[in-house]
């Protein structure tokens, strides 16, 4: 990051934290690409990370790449096993598996339009979808874990949002 844009960066930090008392919510500038009106977004608790993540399965993989230098393709044979480091979690697992593990503990289900059941991933859905007759043409609903929020991409306003207290980084 340039001087200039870091000094922008932490003068639009001082704003925010001086107007409402608590650090900036921090989201990667590239979620914004991918919405049009809100993003829902949760706290990262992998250790040590003060970002939100975008929730969805693109963008927890794209975080967990940039922010924690995991590659979540590797799924092979070989590949070694992980620990998941978010608060609380004890799991290991192969990288490729992370983003879906991780979506679990950003609270997201997957719940059946016809009979309600919850499902933790679309891949549970489809498959609830194909082998249950009566739930053949439902559509999924999903709901966001405790902690997750909307942010209204409209009012981020040169990456930033007083109003929402949001800042986007490059």
């Amino acid at each position: 990051m340039d001087t200039e844009r870091s000094t922008q960066f932490s003068m639009v930090h001082d704003i925010l934290h001086e107007q409402y008392g608590v650090d900036p919510i921090l989201i990667d500038q590239e979620i914004l690409r991918h919405h049009n009106a809100e993003v829902i977004v949760h706290p990262c608790k992998w250790e040590n990370c003060t970002m939100h993540v975008a929730v969805e399965h693109k963008q927890v993989s794209k975080h967990l790449q940039h922010h924690h230098h995991i590659n979540t393709s590797a799924t092979s044979g070989g590949t070694e096993q992980i620990p998941c480091l978010w608060t609380g979690c004890s799991a290991y697992m192969k990288p490729g598996n992370l983003t879906r593990h991780m979506l679990t503990h950003l609270g997201v289900r997957w719940i059946c339009s016809n009979c309600e059941g919850s499902l933790s991933r679309d891949d549970a859905f489809r498959r609830h979808a194909l082998e249950r007759p009566n739930c053949q043409h439902a559509k999924a609903v999903i709901k966001y874990g405790n902690g997750s929020f909307a942010i209204d991409t409209a009012y981020l306003n040169g990456g930033w949002s007083a109003t929402q207290n949001v800042m986007c980084i490059p």
